[in-house]
């Protein structure tokens, strides 16, 4: 009797890991499509060229319904969370005029998570000459996308004109911060800027010295793009329609991240 038991307890035990091991293997399978697939994702980058907020509501109606992920530069005199709505998750230090100055907003449905803005120095402010710099910040934020890949992405204002000439001027120190940024970074990139040379003859090599892949408009005023990780698909890069009188147009670009 007790040898019937003992074997019928053992086939029953038997059953259940057996039931439990494949019940583990569809929770497997029906967590791993999301996981398995690549993300898509509109980037934007725009210079908006000091408007203040009526202006940049305007700009907005541009920009937005183009983008999952926005990077601005020239905000100084504006604080982007008092004229966009709950959709967008808002990254930008108000605390002061330079750190004001780049930010970065995401769509909040467009992702999954997104992390709180880091500033990282670019250069510090410079006397250049016909007129000086504030400190130049990237402003870098971590996005989770709903494929559960954790991308970083950063908005950056490059030197102007003025402060490009010798190796050590200001523009070729804040190169330098950019490479060690990107360096150094644990995640695929996305870096959307005003880069105040043509981007897609990789400025100061920073794409040289990174593995970054240099993408700029063929045409027009062609310092407005980005900077993406080689594992990060691009694709339909172009200007969206001109923002008031800036002389700047904002870039759009598709991306395809890879599953992690």
């Amino acid at each position: 009797m007790m040898k019937r038991w003992a074997a019928l307890t053992g086939a029953v035990l038997a059953v259940m890991v057996a039931s439990g091991a494949a019940w583990a293997r569809v929770e497997q399978s029906a967590a791993s499509p999301a996981a398995m697939t690549q993300a898509q994702l509109r980037v934007v980058t725009a210079n908006l060229d000091f408007h203040r907020a009526e202006a940049a509501r305007r700009d907005w109606n541009t920009i937005g319904p183009e983008a999952d992920i926005v990077f601005l530069q020239e905000v100084k005199y504006v604080r982007m969370r008092d004229i966009l709505g709950d959709g967008w998750a808002v990254r930008q230090d108000t605390s002061s005029e330079d750190r004001q100055g780049s930010a970065v907003i995401i769509r909040k449905s467009a992702v999954k998570a997104i992390g709180e803005l880091q500033l990282v120095k670019g250069v510090d402010a410079s006397p250049c000459p016909d007129g000086g710099i504030m400190t130049r910040w990237i402003a870098r934020v971590d996005v989770q996308l709903h494929n559960n890949r954790w991308i970083r992405v950063a908005s950056l204002h490059m030197p102007p004109p003025r402060c490009q000439t010798g190796l050590g001027s200001p523009y070729a120190r804040m190169a330098d911060s950019v490479v060690a940024f990107a360096n150094r970074s644990d995640r695929l990139l996305v870096l959307g800027g005003d880069w105040n040379k043509v981007v897609d003859s990789d400025p100061n090599d920073i794409g040289a010295r990174t593995g970054l892949k240099p993408r700029g408009p063929d045409s027009g005023l062609r310092i407005d793009g980005f900077y993406v990780s080689p594992a990060i698909g691009t694709q339909g890069l172009q200007f969206l329609p001109r923002t008031g009188d800036n002389s700047h147009r904002p870039v759009k670009m598709n991306i395809t991240v890879p599953a992690p």
